[in-house]
């Protein structure tokens, strides 16, 4: 990173300083207006025709700054108090100068401090980004970037400190501070574990299609029947991560929400409150991402999210609507929903262990959710998928899971030209996700 040049921090340095500058400005100026007025009072007694009305006294006293070069100022005071006046006058003289020149240049040490601590964040920025290098899965043989990093293995192989890392992380978007925490019941005895995430930095996908920064967060368009659709990234753990990846597997479209707009006021990407007209302009977005991806009853959009670790089932699919909603399930083709809903509890069953659920342990889908707002039941197919926690964030087996989900989605729901699982080479070679370009690390 460039060291930046002195007219940039001076010109930083003023700014900082300018609002402390003009305050003292206006003292100096009241604290010589008063002044001046008594000094008027005084001499006009003793000088009537020199001082013939406060604004004489004012141009003298300004005039006393400057050492009066047009010789406006008059004789100067006859009288004991004008005198001490004069006196002060002469100090305000000295702070004129003395004290805007001593905010700037405390101004210009904080630009230096300043300039300094951004150089010194974006050295931590790049460790970061390294420590999010590809690495080998073994069960699989693909190479991709972890799921989260701890903080505390970044202060302990990185050298580096907590605040550094938590400053790098609030300043730069492509990095989310995550508690591992918020991913466990009460029951499981939580205890804080502070991580680290990153979002995609590649231009493209390792199969060429642009990954696309927008301003809710990433969106992929593969042209598949198929989008993954994940309105939770900003907010639950590892559920980015696990949702890019099966788009990435699979082949499939992806729009991720990212970013949080105001985090005291979190506005939900899921269930969706308000009116059109009444959205943030990030919402808009990522509502018209989707549906431009999905506009024939051929499309299918999974709404992928989280579930808590209280149920004996890791895999909820939840596709029946409630009555408000005007739709009796969000899927048009409730055939070809159900083989495929049965093929991937059977796999998930057969190779992992874990069970799945068909509506039983959630609420049916509303007229705010995403998948209803954007066609879902109408002019696509739709169905939201909770999986738990203990899949996306606590087992070592997320990415082979990952892989088994893609493989019978594609199967079921891609269209017939589209539906073959077929293994990228450089999955295995160089790898696939989104960690940095290796040319941006020799920046």
């Amino acid at each position: 990173m460039k060291r930046t040049n002195s007219f940039v921090l001076f010109g930083r340095a003023f700014k900082n300083a300018k609002n402390d500058f003009w305050v003292s400005i206006q003292v100096l100026l009241v604290a010589t207006f008063v002044l001046a007025l008594l000094f008027y009072f005084v001499e006009h007694t003793a000088q009537p025709e020199e001082y013939k009305n406060p604004w004489d006294a004012f141009v003298w006293a300004i005039t006393r700054y400057i050492g009066d070069p047009g010789k406006f100022a008059g004789k100067g005071p006859v009288t004991l108090t004008g005198r001490y006046i004069d006196t002060f006058i002469g100090i305000l003289k000295i702070l004129i100068f003395a004290v805007p020149a001593g905010l700037v240049a405390n101004g210009f040490r904080q630009a230096m401090a300043d300039d300094k601590r951004k150089r010194h964040l974006e050295e931590c920025r790049i460790k970061i980004r390294k420590s999010f290098r590809r690495i080998l899965n073994k069960k699989t043989q693909y190479r991709v970037i972890p799921r989260r990093m701890p903080i505390i293995t970044l202060q302990a192989k990185k050298g580096m400190n907590e605040k550094d890392i938590i400053d790098t992380v609030t300043k730069y978007d492509e990095f989310c501070l995550r508690n591992l925490a918020t991913s466990q019941t009460a029951a499981e005895h939580p205890q804080d574990r502070l991580v680290i995430e990153m979002l995609p930095l590649d231009l493209q996908t390792v199969d060429g299609f642009d990954i696309v920064r927008t301003s809710y967060g990433v969106k992929i368009n593969r042209n598949s029947n198929i989008t993954i659709i994940s309105p939770t990234a900003a907010s639950e753990n590892s559920i980015g991560h696990f949702a890019y990846y099966l788009a990435q597997f699979g082949g499939f479209n992806y729009v991720s929400r990212e970013f949080i707009t105001d985090v005291d006021e979190p506005v939900s990407y899921y269930t969706i409150d308000g009116k059109e007209n009444e959205w943030e302009l990030p919402l808009k977005d990522f509502v018209n991402d989707i549906k431009a991806m999905s506009l024939s009853n051929e499309k299918w959009n999974i709404v992928l999210v989280s579930s808590d670790n209280v149920y004996d089932t890791q895999f909820h699919f939840v596709h029946r609507a409630n009555e408000k909603s005007g739709l009796s399930q969000t899927t048009l083709d409730e055939e070809r929903f159900n083989v495929f809903y049965s093929a991937m509890a059977e796999k998930m069953h057969e190779e992992f262990e874990y069970l799945s659920d068909l509506d039983d342990k959630y609420r049916p889908i509303g007229k705010k959710n995403i998948g209803v707002i954007t066609g879902g039941g109408t002019t696509n197919n739709a169905f939201t998928l909770r999986v738990s926690y203990s899949v996306t964030t606590w087992t070592d087996s997320a990415l082979p899971i990952v892989v088994e989900m893609a493989k019978v989605i594609k199967q079921h729901l891609e269209s017939p030209e589209h539906n073959q699982f077929v293994e990228h080479p450089s999955w295995k070679e160089k790898g696939c996700g989104y960690g940095k370009n290796e040319d941006e690390d020799k920046q």
